[in-house]
């Protein structure tokens, strides 16, 4: 009697490959998305160094060029400047081109605390940034498990794929040695040679899967190539819930941070009925060259030669005030839509928390169906092993047909298929309970 194909007799495949682990860590080092996370974060750190800055004022450094229609003095002056002596005012020099350099100082004493909540929004956000990398990370290393499970099961499963077609092919010699005895009919031969043909096909869609799973992999892990996974232990048991607070996950708090930051937007906005006061403060020089020749009459003297370039120092410093009385009820509009926007940011709290609890349910649910279906299939293979064996021997002595023997060994092929599956299903499952509690990086 020929062998019969028996699919839970499959061993498991080589363990020379990338092991889980390593793939996790390559990804953690090189995933070029995670990189673009880590520079949002350090973009909100740069952006809380220049909230803090910013309430130390500005210093600058001004220079200007002016041409006017008639001449000026180089600084303003009282009248008495002018008429303190007869001679004054041809002292004085005046330029129609004026240039003007200098040095500014200013800063912001009051704005109704504006830069106050500016910079704990930017502190919040910095904390927010920090966060969303963190979440990042567990959803990279949860993305990269489940690709990896996945491809395992694939990786097994196409081993028995290659034995069954490799039993097809035997069953097709076979039943063509037994064509030409005459023991067995033409049709028995088609049918044989259409299932090892149709074996073929799923043995190449699972290389092509496994190969665009591989792809992914590459992917994730920054373009490091992935050439094959190492097998994991499963152990497959009853599970224990694991009890966590769903306020101390991440996810939970980012959307209590967002709340943060919608209130201080609130109070950002209030601002704006508050006067703002500045101080300011200037030193510098205006230089220009003479309008006119000054002569005084008198005397004849010339003070004063047109073209001649004069300067002369200029200073001041003063607190200015800036309050808006009415703007026909720009900022009440602004005001209720960051009100809007906080009532938005307590809902989306409590959405976060629903969805959390929801997802864990359902990680949990997958859980047990895919350790409902392991055992299950698993005691379907044993019962289909047998099937099969008795439908061999039947068909060998003209007592079933090859439809009842190809019927036997497909759905033996099936309930391997399914028991691969849910027993990496299960797993999966687990990684995933890991992600949802935020555990999945040790």
């Amino acid at each position: 009697m020929k062998k019969v194909f028996l699919l839970g007799l499959v061993s498991s495949f080589s363990l020379y490959g990338i092991t889980l682990d390593d793939t996790i860590s390559k990804a953690l080092q090189n995933n070029t998305q995670l990189k673009k996370v880590a520079l949002q974060t350090e973009q909100s750190k740069q952006m809380k160094k220049s909230k803090k800055a910013k309430k130390y004022g500005k210093l600058n450094i001004l220079s200007s060029y002016d041409h006017y229609n008639t001449a000026r003095t180089l600084t303003p002056l009282a009248p008495m400047d002018i008429a303190s002596s007869p001679t004054g005012a041809y002292t004085i020099p005046t330029a129609q081109d004026m240039f003007s350099t200098g040095v500014n100082y200013s800063v912001v004493l009051f704005n109704g605390f504006a830069q106050q909540n500016s910079y704990k929004i930017s502190d919040i956000l910095e904390k927010t940034s920090s966060m969303k990398e963190k979440l990042a990370k567990e959803e990279l290393v949860y993305n990269i498990k489940s690709l990896y499970i996945s491809l395992l099961a694939l990786q097994k499963q196409l081993i028995a794929q290659k034995e069954y077609t490799k039993a097809q092919s035997d069953l097709v010699d076979q039943i063509e040695y037994a064509y030409k005895l005459g023991k067995k009919s033409y049709l028995d031969a088609l049918k044989a040679k259409n299932s090892y043909q149709s074996s073929l096909y799923f043995e190449a869609k699972i290389s092509s899967s496994i190969d665009i799973l591989k792809s992914s992999l590459t992917t994730l892990m920054g373009g490091e190539p992935f050439d094959k996974a190492e097998d994991i232990t499963i152990d497959i048991k009853d599970q224990t819930k694991q009890n966590k607070n769903i306020k101390t996950l991440k996810r939970y708090k980012l959307a209590q941070l967002k709340s943060d930051v919608a209130q201080k937007k609130v109070n950002l906005q209030k601002a704006a009925y508050y006067p703002v006061v500045d101080f300011g403060i200037f030193y510098g020089y205006n230089y220009g060259p003479n309008s006119s020749t000054n002569t005084f009459p008198s005397t004849g003297t010339t003070y004063l030669e047109k073209g001649d370039w004069n300067y002369q120092k200029v200073w001041q410093a003063g607190i200015h005030l800036k309050w808006n009385i009415y703007d026909f009820g720009e900022e009440s509009a602004l005001l209720q839509k960051e009100k809007i926007a906080k009532m938005e940011a307590l809902l989306d709290i409590e959405d976060t928390k629903l969805e959390i609890d929801k997802q864990l349910k359902n990680g949990y649910s997958k859980l047990d169906l895919a350790k409902t279906a392991y055992f299950s299939s698993q005691t379907e293979l044993k019962l289909l092993n047998e099937i099969a064996k008795a439908e061999q021997v039947k068909y060998e002595n003209d007592a079933a047909t090859i439809t009842d023997l190809l019927d036997a060994r497909a759905k033996q092929k099936v309930a391997y298929a399914k028991m691969i599956s849910s027993q990496y299903e299960y797993q999966k499952a687990k990684y995933y309970i890991d992600y949802i509690l935020e555990k999945g990086i040790k």
